[in-house]
Formats: structure tokens, C-alpha cells, sequence
């Protein structure tokens, strides 16, 4: 049996909430391109706003799993699932900035 660490347990959380993003992005898109869906029932500047919204809270997750794979030291990846929940997400990103620049601190005591 695997070993269950607290890091690939929370990937099972990460990609549904990834999931669930991308599908309000896409909801929102296409409402945006003339397609008629659920969003379409709401003002153009609302779905604008929610659009950038959701579009922030992709990037964020997405840049924080891209620096912590390039990174030599070894930063936890919980930062990912951190900055993918919803309006919590720039907690998560001053956390794993905060863990870099201890990181940064330590290696340059050496």
C-alpha cells in the first residue's frame, strides 16, 4: 500500500477544485462569445468581473505549482492546494511567498 502524506491527499481536493474553475471559466467564456448558457441570464460587466475573478484564481494555484517544481529546495506543495481555494487563495499566496523568503534567508546563511 502507498504511503499517505498529507501533500497527496490534498491532490484529490486540488483537482476537483481545479475541475470546478476551469468549468466557471469556461461557463463564462462562452456566455461572453454569445453563447446562451447559465451565466448569459447575468449582466455583460458582471460576467466580465467574474471572468477576471475566476481567471485570478487560476493563475495563482497554476504560477505557485510551476515556481515550487523549478525550485531547488524542497517547498512543500500544500501552498497548491492552499492558493486553489476560492477567495482564500491569496492567503495561500502570501503564505508560500513568506516559506520562499525563509528558504531564500537560510540558503544565504550558508
Amino acid at each position: 500500500m502507498p504511503e499517505w502524506t498529507i501533500e497527496r491527499v490534498l491532490w484529490f481536493w486540488l483537482i476537483p477544485e481545479i475541475l470546478l474553475l476551469l468549468f466557471l471559466f469556461y461557463l463564462l467564456a462562452t456566455s461572453l462569445l454569445g453563447q446562451v448558457n447559465v451565466a448569459a441570464a447575468y449582466s455583460r460587466t458582471l460576467r466580465i468581473a467574474a471572468l477576471a475573478f475566476v481567471t485570478v484564481e487560476l493563475l495563482i494555484p497554476t504560477w505557485i505549482y510551476l515556481d515550487v517544481r523549478r525550485r531547488p529546495e524542497a517547498t512543500s506543495t500544500i501552498w497548491v492546494h492552499a492558493a486553489a481555494m476560492p477567495v482564500v487563495n491569496l492567503f495561500g499566496l502570501f503564505g508560500y511567498l513568506e516559506e520562499r523568503r525563509r528558504e531564500g534567508r537560510e540558503t544565504e546563511r550558508e
